[in-house]
């Protein structure tokens, strides 16, 4: 059995996106699988974490950023083939690389995973985890990032909210007006690498998460994040705001009614350490991001997609990592 009943994992693979979602050692769902900033890296974490199979992997958006043909193949042979669903956008992207990811999915087809192109307001049951989809939208999916796929992941009080690269100000409220109710969240990954544009004030307050996590490479040509965006995530953040540049790998570990523990730096060893600096140039890190303005209280939701709001002292980072 692994160590935590559920666990939310956000690697550190420079300017890309990869996130790993656990039940123990029955389910796992995986988020997006640009890892060119870190692949041995990423290698070792799935192995540290025992990751033999996916349930569920989920293509955010059809950019490189998010879905690298390389990074899925990985997935792939890291599991033996053994992915039983993909998700992605319904949205027509004409890259070579595209390209390359729908052929491997293909493949993957013809022996047996089902593939969907969900939409906003679908949710889905994954064994003990629960999935609910808030975007995309047809009023406004205009572009490749407001189309991107905006899940919240649900493991009994506790969740994640994952919203790829949406990034317009009209998707954002159009999200709010349909599906207010669910976006209060433990855990907020940054829309869009911590880009402005991804970051509607509004939006956030109202998901009002725990921590914010960042995932962006350092010196990265973009300017992610951006200034204003981390003060607007750290003005809405009860606890921290974490920087993947910054902190290594976090992981979030849970009973289902809160979150327990926070690793930072996770699923480093020398060897693995000595890779990713080596390929991704991380420089000392400065300390998390701290907030010091306490947000209002959010109204109750139901109890199936309420989110947990412990008392008492919050969780204390740690150093740790594995699978029991």
């Amino acid at each position: 059995m692994a160590e935590a009943k559920f666990s939310f994992g956000v690697l550190d693979v420079g300017q890309g996106s990869m996130q790993l979602i656990e039940e123990g050692d029955d389910t796992n769902v995986t988020i997006d699988c640009n890892i060119s900033g870190a692949p041995e890296f990423a290698k070792r974490y799935l192995g540290r974490r025992k990751v033999n199979h996916i349930d569920l992997h989920i293509f955010s958006g059809q950019d490189q950023d998010h879905a690298d043909a390389d990074g899925f193949e990985m997935l792939i042979n890291k599991t033996d083939g053994d992915i039983r669903e993909v998700w992605y956008p319904d949205f027509s992207t004409d890259t070579d690389n595209w390209k390359a990811v729908l052929k491997l999915i293909e493949e993957l087809k013809k022996k047996g995973t089902r593939v969907r192109k969900p939409q906003a307001g679908e949710y889905f049951k994954f064994n003990g985890l629960a999935v609910k989809v808030l975007s995309p939208h047809p009023d406004d999916s205009d572009s490749s990032n407001n189309a991107s796929l905006v899940v919240k992941i649900i493991a009994g009080d506790v969740s994640f909210l994952a919203p790829g690269d949406c990034e317009s100000e009209t998707r954002w409220k159009n999200i709010v007006k349909y599906f207010k109710d669910w976006l209060p969240s433990n855990v907020l990954l940054a829309a869009h690498h911590g880009s402005l544009n991804g970051c509607v004030e509004e939006a956030v307050e109202i998901i009002a998460p725990e921590y914010t996590v960042i995932s962006c490479g350092k010196d990265n040509p973009y300017g992610h994040p951006d200034d204003d965006a981390v003060e607007i995530y750290t003005e809405h953040t009860s606890e921290k705001v974490y920087i993947t540049h910054e902190v290594g790998s976090i992981l979030f570990e849970s009973d289902g009614k809160t979150i327990t523990n926070v690793i930072l730096d996770a699923g480093q060893d020398p060897d693995g350490k000595k890779m990713v600096e080596a390929i991704a140039g991380r420089g000392k890190r400065r300390g998390p991001v701290t907030r010091s303005v306490v947000p209002a209280a959010m109204p109750t939701l139901t109890t199936a997609v309420q989110k947990a709001r412990p008392t008492g002292e919050a969780p204390k980072d740690r150093v740790g990592f594995g699978r029991a």
